[in-house]
């Protein structure tokens, strides 16, 4: 009863918060503030299911944001470079000029999620390898993606943006699925529909729970620990670069201060939804409903005229009640 207490009171806070807000504040009761929280959180949520399998697994990554803004660079530099040649095969093929703008939207993309995995398996392999502590590891990592973004970004334009011509990319953020959903709450809905079965329902997502609960049990039981750290951080890094091509579409150009802050942003919707930090606890559904608290709060906090820095001490605060409740719970239960 209590462990099912646990689970359910981040989606109490939720109802109880928008309600709240929708008594207390103008406005947002309305379809285009719901439009906006799913906004807000769609790219936290894709990038937080990622990050709820490596804090199940006992691991931590503090570069998502940073990841998400070189692979939105890369992709958008890729975007740029690939004109002539999708020109000249589009001719080849007989296709249309529309056609030459979907294979470069298409490589871009492909692109950018690529570097967000290839990153992701660097920080595998720093932590698998040279055996640094996730937190170090990935705090390396943040600083190293970011200035790399920043130095081809320049190399690239001059400045710390890449403008992505094609207005056909603009459709990954902007566009509607059968006239009514928009794109990035669909692709939302996917990835998160796809972790929950991966994270309940198989084996990636019974040893994650396994390492990050007890990893010298899980080598005993046969665990091939380094495979799968290798995994959890290769699944966060590709969707780290899914949430940077979101976010290039949405602004038409890969930027190299994307993501600033995320990290903060996609830990916490893990932690605040039920996750620990201590490993082996966590769900999907905890972290869509983490995000959508912070997405609940960045309205209210918006439509009230408050800053971005006061959302950020919420924010902070909740980080704060929420481990301390899971700290609580542990030493109750004796976990």
């Amino acid at each position: 009863m209590k462990h099912l207490l646990a689970r359910v009171l981040p989606f109490l806070f939720l109802i109880v918060l928008a309600l709240v807000l929708a008594l207390t504040t103008k406005g947002f009761a309305t379809l285009a503030s719901l439009s906006s929280v799913l906004r807000f959180s769609s790219v936290i949520i894709v990038i937080g299911v990622g990050m709820t399998f490596v804090i199940v697994a006992g691991g931590i990554d503090l570069s998502v944001g940073s990841v998400l803004a070189f692979a939105s660079v890369v992709a958008a530099w890729c975007i740029e470079a690939s004109g002539p040649l999708a020109i000249r095969l589009a001719g080849a093929l007989g296709a249309s000029g529309a056609g030459a703008v979907a294979v470069r939207v298409v490589v871009g993309i492909l692109v950018g999620v690529l570097v967000g995995t290839l990153w992701g398996l660097l920080n595998g392999a720093m932590v698998v390898w040279l055996r640094l502590p996730p937190f170090v590891a990935t705090l390396a990592s943040m600083g190293l993606a970011r200035g790399a973004a920043y130095i081809l970004a320049r190399a690239v334009s001059g400045t710390t943006t890449v403008e992505i011509v094609p207005e056909g990319f603009r459709f990954l953020a902007n566009g509607m699925l059968f006239g009514f959903a928009p794109m990035p709450v669909v692709i939302m809905f996917v990835v998160v529909a796809a972790g929950h079965y991966v994270l309940n329902h198989t084996r990636l997502g019974r040893y994650s729970f396994a390492i990050g609960s007890n990893v010298e049990a899980a080598r005993y039981s046969g665990v091939p620990i380094q495979r799968y750290t290798f995994a959890v951080y290769a699944i966060l890094g590709a969707l780290a670069g899914l949430g940077g091509m979101i976010e290039a579409s949405f602004n038409g150009n890969g930027q190299a201060v994307f993501g600033a802050g995320y990290e903060l942003l996609v830990i916490a919707a893990v932690v605040i939804g039920g996750g620990s930090l201590s490993g082996g606890q966590g769900t999907i559904i905890g972290t869509v409903t983490g995000a959508l608290i912070m997405g609940v709060i960045d309205k209210g906090c918006t439509l009230r005229g408050l800053k971005y820095e006061h959302q950020l001490v919420v924010i902070s605060v909740l980080i704060v009640i929420a481990v301390a409740f899971d700290m609580f719970q542990r030493r109750r239960t004796g976990a």
